[in-house]
């Protein structure tokens, strides 16, 4: 079991990588990391506090890191000690509670609680989500194509996608980010993806390892850049077709 020192150190690699691959401008992006039960760390006096619209009981009593407000991935290798916050939900699953000399955690923290209350269903321990602000998706996602047409475009362009992503990606509607609402409509959409792309916004990448999360976001958004180099070279999508598609899984469940 990773201590929080070691999973810092993991959230703050996973930071550097994302800003080096030019998609977490300025302050953009969040990661966090559900800790396995039994984590604990001291609140001190006058804790800072968010309260929740709803409970979230699956949850209470656990211990998250995550990314703070306006930090910067590309300075969280140096910052992860005062940019990297621990967050423990209250005893009834009614609020977040973190250390006074932290800063607050990211302003998306209510779709990050959200989504980790999957993980005790999936049978999860830990659970680790990566957002960030990948290029070529923005621009895809920004695009009026209807999100299934979307969805059924980008599974076909990358075949890891078909290997590796078991539940797929999904596509949710422009929202204001930041509020609980956005947060609700997520946690939905992951009970059968493993990315969710926020359209003319960013990418979610959930899983049950850090590595994995990331893993998802990149597979992602590399299918996004198959398909504007298909669009502009060839003057459509072209991806796998249903049989390249079948073959294509069916020799991944022989294996």
């Amino acid at each position: 079991m990773k201590d929080m020192n070691t999973v810092k150190k993991d959230i703050s690699e996973i930071a550097a990588h994302l800003a080096l691959m030019g998609w977490s401008e300025a302050n953009a992006g969040n990661i966090s990391v559900l800790m396995p039960r039994g984590t604990e760390f001291a609140l001190g006096e006058n804790p800072n506090s968010h309260h929740f619209p709803e409970p979230v009981r699956v949850l209470a009593g656990r211990t998250i890191l995550v990314t703070a407000s306006g930090s910067r991935f590309r300075r969280m290798i140096r910052d992860m000690n005062t940019q990297i916050v621990p967050v423990t939900i209250t005893e009834f699953g009614t609020a977040a509670l973190w250390p006074a000399e932290f800063s607050n955690p990211t302003s998306e923290i209510g779709t990050h609680i959200q989504v980790h209350s999957l993980a005790p269903d999936l049978g999860w321990d830990t659970s680790a989500i990566v957002h960030t602000h990948s290029t070529k998706m923005l621009a895809l996602s920004s695009s009026d194509i209807p999100g299934e047409m979307l969805q059924d475009a980008v599974e076909r362009a990358h075949p890891e996608i078909s290997i590796l992503m078991e539940k797929g990606l999904s596509f949710l509607d422009f929202a204001p980010p930041g509020t609980w609402e956005l947060g609700e409509k997520t946690r939905e959409e992951f009970k059968q993806a493993n990315a969710v792309i926020w359209r003319k916004h960013g990418i979610l990448g959930f899983a049950e390892e850090l590595e994995m999360a990331c893993d998802y976001v990149e597979m992602t958004e590399k299918a996004a850049e198959i398909l504007l180099l298909e669009k502009s070279a060839f003057g459509n999508f072209l991806g796998l077709k249903d049989r390249e598609l079948e073959e294509l899984r069916e020799g991944f469940k022989r294996d």
